[in-house]
Formats: C-alpha cells, structure tokens, sequence
C-alpha cells in the first residue's frame, strides 16, 4: 500500500528548516532538530529527503527558482552592468518584502562558510551567467575596470546586497528601507568598488 504524502507537513519541514537555519546556520541546525520543529518524526523526514542536504537543495530549487529565472533575465544585452545590478538589488528587496524568511534564509547561506554550502553556489550556473553577464556589460559600457574577475563580482554584490537585508529585515522593518533610493545606492557602492 503506498503512503500518502501530507503537502501540510512537507511545509512544515521547509519552514522549520528555513527557521532554523537562519537561527542556528547550516551547521547547527540538524534533522533531528527540524522534525522536532516541524512536528514530525525523523523518520517521514527521511522518507522525502536523504539528509539535510538534499533538503536544503530542494528548499534552494524550490523557492529560489523563481528568482534564479528572473536573474537571468535582468541582464539586458543593450543594457548596462548599473541597470543589471539595480534589478538584482530590486528581486532581492521585493523577496525580503514578501518573503522576509525566505530572504533571511538565502541571506544565511550567501554568508555560510561550510563547504558544502559553498560549493553548492559556485556550481549555481543561473547566477555564474548572472555574473559573467554583468562584468561583460560593465567592461563593455566602462563601467567596470576591465582586470576586474568573476570572483570579484560575488564578492561584492551578494554580500553587500544581503549585508543590507540581513541588518534591515529586523521586527517592525521599515518598507521604505528597501525601496528604489536605497537599492540605486548599493548599485553605486558595488559599481565603486569594481572600477
């Protein structure tokens, strides 16, 4: 007889893991951990994930996919690397807006130093053409110094972008705080820093 699946519990889990990672990290945040906060054995866990990495990579896909797609087509080809940039920052305070966990849990892993976590965004194609799209333009449109790397790109807009989201997405936030104004100034600041 085949089990059916509870789509109730199965957010639950993602929820909880979202929580728990933005309170714990990656590494302090455990299965047994998440099925306790998700009201779950650890057992129907392990019956829809192989393990907390394979449940991160599903939360990844699945509520990031949306934004991964709109990622890849910010770069405009006849754009430029500033309008790229302002677009990116723009998805992201919307996703903070609406999605405050959701934006709470991305900003975690943009900062998590585990390997596992790492590696799991370098391998992210959607975001290296994002990348690579934006050096190409501002190189193009001189807006970016040309001996400027790929490297150099992550490490600037994503960690400033949620640098600004994680010290704003507090209690009571402010909406205005993710607004064009703000998001038009970590555009110069990322653009400051590559030229």
């Amino acid at each position: 007889m085949a089990r059916i699946t509870d789509p109730t519990k199965l957010e639950g889990i993602k929820k909880a893991t979202m929580e728990l990672v933005v309170k714990y990290g990656y590494r302090g945040t455990s299965i047994g951990a998440i099925a306790r906060k998700a009201g779950v054995s650890t057992g129907y866990l392990y019956r829809h994930y192989n393990g907390k990495s394979d449940l991160i990579d599903d939360l990844i896909e699945s509520n990031f996919k949306a934004f991964q797609e709109i990622f890849s087509r910010t770069v405009d080809e006849k754009g430029t690397a500033r309008d790229a940039v302002f677009n990116v920052t723009k998805i992201l305070f919307e996703l903070s807006i609406n999605e405050p966990i959701n934006a709470k849990f991305l900003s975690v892993l943009v900062f998590d130093q585990n390997s596992e976590v790492r590696k799991r965004r370098t391998e992210d194609r959607k975001i290296k053409k994002l990348v690579d799209n934006i050096l190409e333009l501002g190189i193009r449109n001189d807006e970016i110094n040309p001996k400027t790397t790929v490297e150099e790109i992550i490490l600037i807009l994503f960690p400033i972008i949620f640098s600004y989201i994680s010290s704003n997405l507090i209690e009571d936030y402010d909406k205005e705080k993710f607004g064009d104004e703000k998001a038009k100034r970590i555009t110069e600041i990322c653009l400051n820093a590559w030229k």
